[in-house]
């Protein structure tokens, strides 16, 4: 049976316009945002949204009205999920039967429906490093273990930052400015360093911030009496009666108000009620009934299987003409680990999707092509990539593996492993070291040529890594199986300063980061990784015994590099370039160091979703 989601954004702005209020950024945020996403075919990732606010401000009601949307049950529908922290998640000495449940969960429920929406509640009553467990899910991935979660919703709901916006809205009104004037780029920034450094919240030290993972950190204002007015008209409207503007006041003016000696927020927001006159008003969790409209602006599905019974039985006809090992490959996957390798292809697809990355880009250039070149490699190919988030090191994975099997991630010869998800808990390392070596023996045994993919090597167990040593060394074979013809690639934040350090050194001296070598970073990345507690190759015996082929310097990237982000998106959405548009889109992202604002802290991904605020 077909499920078809029917969403209009006209629908939910009308929904917003009459039923949140003095809450513009978080309007115009979402009905830009969310239409977009849905439109896209194909999103990059899964759309992540983290609001913040007080407590009454509309937080909870809006992610309700998101909901109502996106499926006509809303937070009913089978294919929306609600978490709350309290309920779901109360023991400290329980939290790695928490990641495990919370990874099990979602898996689970996208598998059934990719257009699933998850709506975490009370992040900041969470657990630190509970919601790292889903960071994988929420990351640039095509795919995880057949799973493809780029279609999902995530929404974090969390009362920290709350008193940043208030005092942000209490500048603006000392300044003479109207609440309506706040931008996004007013807050937004600030919000994400108060949940990273909030050590009782459960964005504390998150990956999913350091990582860039979410797409929008939107406030909720205070709201003043004027909003709170209109909440109690709101409500009683919904609930059938006349409005009586003696009874609305009344109601108000009756709520409690700060500052102490200005008065003009409301300490509950609009969770309103006065149980004097009996009066009870809750603009939180009013009913609502969604709008349809004849005519359709977005579809998004979530189909059953169709049966593939008329496929099975023709195929089995052709049983004869099947076995022929050429004609099967036609139509099914095949190692075929003797077919030439394309490196103008993957040259083609460097210069035109990496921006920035000379020294990363010539490396792997050159180091793929000589390695499948040789027919008889002595060893495997190791590449080990560094630097901060954003600057390019999963998309060029990406770009490798689509360079090597027509499927890229898809293939069943690509294997991706990510710290995080399987390797959570320090208690099982010993098991996860077997499990590393059956993985790898098995699958490279159905075809030398395969590729293991590590993300996150900064968040893995120091040790772990080096139970795949013996795969990567100058062997022949082991027990039977030759490893010679694999690719083995490692991606890691680790040395993101060190080549941060270096860059900005060019810089001073008045140099081009194009005149930066390997050789001016290499040995110090390899150093600083060997001798970094938090990297997973903390005194691993892969960099004692020189068994990683290249260290690969993923270098900050700068505003011109970001505005280049912007022009290949905007083409690869059917846009006309538009270098004006690029610059105010790259404007929208934060630049470091706090004098200098060199290099971009997301690199270039966030962009995706900057743009969507303009197109």
């Amino acid at each position: 049976m077909s499920y078809f989601v029917f969403f209009l954004p006209s629908a939910m702005q009308w929904d917003f316009e009459s039923k949140l209020f003095g809450q513009h950024l978080a309007k115009i945020t979402t009905l830009k945002v969310l239409p977009g996403f849905l439109k896209n075919k194909h999103p990059k990732k899964p759309l992540v949204l983290s609001f913040h606010g007080l407590t009454g401000t509309g937080k909870n009601y809006i992610s309700q009205i998101i909901a109502q949307h996106i499926y006509p049950d809303g937070l009913k529908s089978k294919f929306v999920h609600q978490f709350v922290a309290t309920l779901h998640f109360p023991h400290v000495q329980h939290l790695d039967m928490y990641k495990d449940q919370l990874q099990t969960w979602i898996k689970r429920n996208v598998s059934a429906c990719e257009r699933s929406v998850f709506i975490f509640d009370e992040v900041d009553k969470m657990q630190p490093e509970l919601i790292d467990a889903i960071k994988p899910y929420l990351d640039y991935y095509e795919h995880i273990e057949g799973v493809d979660y780029r279609k999902a919703i995530f929404i974090f709901l969390s009362n920290t930052g709350g008193e940043v916006i208030l005092g942000l809205a209490l500048d603006f009104r000392k300044a003479g400015k109207q609440r309506e004037d706040i931008k996004m780029s007013d807050v937004e920034h600030h919000l994400s360093l108060a949940a990273f450094n909030k050590k009782d919240g459960g964005f504390w030290h998150s990956s999913l911030i350091a990582q860039n993972l979410i797409d929008y950190f939107v406030p909720f204002l205070p709201l003043e009496l004027q909003h709170v007015k209109m909440c109690i008209r709101r409500a009683i409207l919904d609930r059938g009666y006349i409005i009586e503007e003696d009874i609305v006041s009344k109601v108000a003016n009756d709520m409690t108000y700060y500052p102490k000696d200005e008065k003009v927020f409301s300490v509950k927001g609009c969770k309103v009620k006065d149980s004097k006159s009996g009066y009870v008003f809750h603009a939180g969790i009013l009913d609502i009934m969604p709008l349809y409209a004849n005519s359709v602006y977005t579809i998004a599905r979530c189909l059953e299987p169709i049966t593939t019974g008329i496929a099975i039985a023709t195929a089995s006809a052709l049983t004869g003409y099947l076995s022929s090992p050429r004609f099967y490959c036609r139509f099914a996957e095949c190692c075929e680990e003797d077919r030439p390798f394309n490196a103008t292809a993957l040259e083609a697809d460097l210069n035109k999707k990496i921006f920035g990355q000379h020294l990363a880009n010539n490396i792997i250039l050159r180091a793929l092509n000589g390695f499948f070149s040789n027919p008889n490699p002595k060893k495997p190919l190791a590449l080990s990539l560094h630097g901060w988030t954003g600057t390019g090191k999963n998309f060029i994975s990406k770009i490798i593996a689509d360079n090597m099997y027509p499927l890229g991630m898809e293939s069943k010869f690509i294997h991706l492993f990510i710290s995080t998800l399987h390797f959570p808990h320090d208690s099982k390392i010993q098991l996860y070291k077997d499990q590393l070596q059956s993985w790898i023996r098995g699958n490279v045994s159905k075809c030398e040529r395969s590729l293991f993919i590590f993300d996150e090597m900064d968040k893995l167990h120091p040790g772990l890594v080096d139970a795949i040593k013996p795969y990567l060394d100058y062997y022949d074979h082991i027990d039977g199986v030759s490893y010679r013809k694999a690719v083995f690639i490692f991606l890691s934040n680790a040395g993101g300063d060190l080549i941060t350090r270096k860059v900005l050194e060019f810089w001073k001296d008045g140099k081009s980061r194009e005149d930066l070598q390997l050789k001016d970073l290499e040995s110090v990345l390899s150093v600083g990784l060997f001798n970094n507690k938090n990297s997973g190759f903390w005194h691993s015996t892969l960099i004692e015994k020189n068994l990683i082929d290249f260290y690969v310097p993923f270098l900050p990237l700068e505003f011109r590099h970001v505005k280049m982000c912007v022009m290949a998106e905007l083409k690869e959405r059917g846009f006309e370039p538009d270098e004006g548009l690029a610059g105010e889109v790259a404007k929208e992202l934060t630049y470091y160091p706090k004098v200098e604002k060199l290099f971009s802290d997301k690199g270039c991904k966030t962009v995706s979703y900057k743009l969507d605020l303009y197109v």
